[in-house]
């Protein structure tokens, strides 16, 4: 049932591995552990009992700093916002279907909010990803570079895929930069042996245009995917799924696939080749840097006259953003719990089972019952045996904009209820942000995925290796028990700070009123 008012899509049905079934919590889904705000009266308290609170959970804080993982819950390196800063969780999740270009797609739309464009040159396998992003996304904003050195075969290629896939294209070009006066003042770069000239073409022709034109589009984008393989150069098959470049997200779904694998997709969805394919092509990009590739010959030595692999488009910057931000001392890390005030952002925690910590928004109609989309997830929850996967249950009640649900719902921007919020056990640790899931399927595949890892490493045996250790077990456990108490301090101490600021003003405006 929607909150407001929202499209729900449906994922595929799966079936259930028995081997995941479990005991039925006796308890029930609803019977769930609620954190309680603690209750401060402001104006009561006096400014010396609260100043002397705030240096004792100061000191009891500091105490804890011995222990790397409490000391980050306590000092909270941040998160910093969109975009890298959660570059290795989003690669991690990644990590299972990496070889499945369209549930990488899928995985995009639903991360990114569907804030997704691509960039194309029409080129040889173009059609691949551009058929592929069409299907998940179909109005999908699609930039093309026209750098003026185009083959003609590539302009009627474009003008075919526009008709035949119905794509939503965008057409730039560097309007400042006219070939005319980029070989005027710096000659015919792609004719130069240095390095640096290469670079200068493709940022003039290529880079500057395509990064202008994605600012400006409507959708503003957080995430440009990208047609790129491993297999194709050197410094391609490095590369993550998940990259950065000019500060937004570049998102690889072809990455893993192989040669063979285009021609595969490109059959069986009886897609149309590029004209110069024909003629011995196996890459295209500017007539005076492209050729047909000969017998045996490496196909990326047909581009740029073998000098060069790259043309600077994808390259530069594919780095992961820097992480070395930080918040200050007593700042509540992850940012929606600092900006919600709802604790069990900060103490919720990851399930043994599946190293992810679950919240589930559940909406309270009008008259006192759960929506029927609600009551319907949660039975299937229970027949699933999930229920003690999820580790807390946050109310939207509709009469009560205070209410926990609707807090988490208004500052994630989710309109449908129920919703659900996930945190692997790494961001977790790391303080870092909730992800939202939209539906209890995708919901029940990610948990799926999780306890299928987690099983891999105990048939391994790394799990048991470490199981045995009793040491390290009351290690662990002992850590798990100290960073919950500095959370709670911290959050502790949080409050006391907000009261003491509270109770200054409070008197600062009675002395006022006293005039003194």
């Amino acid at each position: 049932m929607s909150m407001f008012s929202t499209q729900v899509r449906m994922d595929k049905i799966w079936q259930w591995p028995q081997k995941f079934l479990r005991r039925k919590n006796a308890l029930g889904l609803d019977n769930m552990v609620q954190i309680m705000p603690r209750r401060l009266s402001m104006l009561t308290l006096e400014k010396e009992k609260l100043k002397n609170d705030v240096t004792s959970c100061s000191v009891k804080v500091q105490g804890f700093h011995n222990l790397a993982s409490v000391q980050k819950s306590v000092q909270a390196v941040a998160t910093s916002g969109y975009p890298g800063s959660d570059l290795a969780r989003m690669n991690d999740e990644l990590y299972p279907i990496e070889d499945s270009p369209l549930e990488i797609l899928q995985w995009a739309m639903e991360e990114f909010d569907g804030r997704l464009a691509m960039s194309s040159s029409f080129g040889i396998q173009s059609v691949v990803l551009l058929h592929m992003a069409t299907q998940v996304k179909p109005d999908i904003d699609v930039v093309w570079v026209d750098t003026g050195y185009l083959p003609e075969e590539t302009y009627r290629y474009a003008d075919l895929l526009v008709e035949t896939l119905g794509l939503n294209l965008t057409i730039t070009s560097n309007e400042e930069w006219t070939p005319a006066r980029m070989e005027a003042l710096h000659g015919k770069l792609w004719e130069h042996e240095e390095t640096e000239s290469h670079s200068l073409y493709g940022h003039i022709r290529k880079v500057q245009p395509l990064m202008k034109t994605l600012d400006s589009l409507p959708v503003n984008p957080l995430a440009l995917l990208s047609g790129l393989r491993a297999a194709q150069t050197t410094a391609r098959s490095n590369m993550k799924p998940v990259g950065i470049q000019q500060n937004r997200y570049k998102v690889l779904p072809m990455l893993k696939m192989t040669d063979d694998d285009v021609l595969e997709y490109m059959d069986k969805n009886d897609l149309p080749q590029h004209p110069l394919q024909a003629k011995g092509y196996v890459t295209v990009g500017d007539w005076h840097s492209s050729r047909p590739a000969e017998e045996g010959e490496d196909p990326r030595n047909s581009r740029f006259g073998g000098k060069f692999q790259e043309c600077g488009l994808h390259v530069d910057n594919h780095e992961p953003a820097s992480e070395n931000n930080s918040e200050p001392v007593h700042a509540l890390l992850p940012a929606s719990l600092a900006a919600t005030g709802i604790k069990a952002l900060g103490l919720t925690t990851a399930h043994k089972d599946t190293d992810t910590a679950v919240i589930m928004v559940k909406k309270l109609t009008e008259d006192g019952e759960y929506c029927r989309k609600c009551k319907d997830v949660a039975e299937k929850i229970e027949q699933d045996n999930l229920t003690d996967w999820i580790g807390h249950i946050a109310v939207a009640n509709v009469l009560d904009a205070k209410s926990e649900g609707s807090i988490l719902a208004k500052h994630f921007e989710i309109a449908t209820a129920p919703f659900f919020l996930v945190r692997d056990l790494e961001t977790e640790r790391a303080k870092g942000e909730w992800k939202i899931v939209r539906s209890y399927l995708q919901l029940r595949k990610l948990l799926e995925k999780n306890a299928d890892r987690k099983l891999l490493l105990e048939e391994e045996g790394k799990e048991v290796l470490l199981a045995k250790d009793t040491k390290l077990k009351h290690l662990e456990q002992e850590i798990n028990e100290l960073s919950t108490v500095a959370n709670q301090l911290q959050i502790e101490l949080h409050d006391k700070l907000a009261a003491l600021k509270n109770a200054q003003e409070s008197a600062d405006a009675r002395k006022q009123e006293l005039g003194v």
